[in-house]
């Protein structure tokens, strides 16, 4: 499972949130990281030459720097090279397969990119896979859907040893939506609609322990998290959240 996941149907690979450009926040606040650009880059080719696949799309924050009020000199030069990057990668990735990109919450600045297909943040629908980034509700249309997959969340799995250490570890969620709550908010939606909430394709950006923190955005309302399953990148299923709590 990893990090990306391949629809047969679609011949495509999907990933979400890469961040490209989180380094150069990093730096400002101290912490020197190499660019991750090309590994990520490196990563998302393989994958695509392995899976045959004909696209690629990316639920959302392909970039990361959001501009402050008042503009900095460092954000400025942070900015600067993480558009560098980011023109770099959507060009190599683009004469590989065709590219599509849903808008996500660090998206804002994000500049349309000749033939690269760019959706709002609500996302699309793909025969009955719905895809959305997360941080905003998605449409109408994306919730007729029987599988939707968003990413946003960055989720992990909170886990201790015998000794009372934690770690963290990025992880995949499967869940279903409480039904009431889903009529509230929507007229047709199909009630037995399965989520998938990816990994960050980005390791990077750390992630939500979804067993002791919960899950942020809207869907959070209509999520049932409790009897949700988590599976670890390798694939092991770690059960239900409701059995996993510290």
């Amino acid at each position: 499972m990893k990090r990306a996941l391949y629809v047969p149907s679609m011949k495509a690979v999907v990933v979400a949130d890469l961040h490209i450009g989180i380094e150069y926040e990093l730096s400002i606040k101290g912490a020197n990281i190499p660019s991750q650009t090309g590994l990520m880059l490196e990563r998302c080719k393989r994958i695509c030459t392995e899976k045959d696949a004909e696209k690629m799309i990316i639920l959302g924050d392909v970039k990361h720097m959001i501009s402050p009020a008042k503009n900095v000199q460092e954000h400025e030069i942070a900015i600067r090279k993480e558009s560098e990057e980011l023109k770099f990668f959507l060009e190599e990735m683009k004469s590989i397969v065709e590219l599509i990109v849903i808008r996500g919450n660090h998206d804002g600045g994000l500049k349309s990119c000749k033939d690269v297909k760019i959706y709002g943040s609500r996302g699309f629908l793909s025969g009955k896979i719905g895809m959305a980034h997360g941080h905003a509700w998605p449409s109408e249309e994306v919730m007729k859907a029987e599988l939707l997959v968003m990413g946003h969340i960055h989720p992990a799995i909170r886990l201790r040893d015998a000794f009372g250490y934690g770690i963290s570890k990025s992880c995949w969620v499967r869940a279903h939506l409480k039904k009431e709550m889903l009529q509230n908010r929507y007229e047709n939606a199909n009630e037995d609609v399965e989520i998938i909430i990816m990994p960050a394709f980005n390791p990077l950006c750390g992630g939500m322990a979804v067993n002791t923190e919960g899950i942020m955005g809207p869907m959070k309302k209509l999520i049932d998290l409790e009897d949700a399953s988590v599976y670890l990148l390798d694939g092991t299923n770690m059960g239900k959240i409701s059995n996993l709590q510290l």
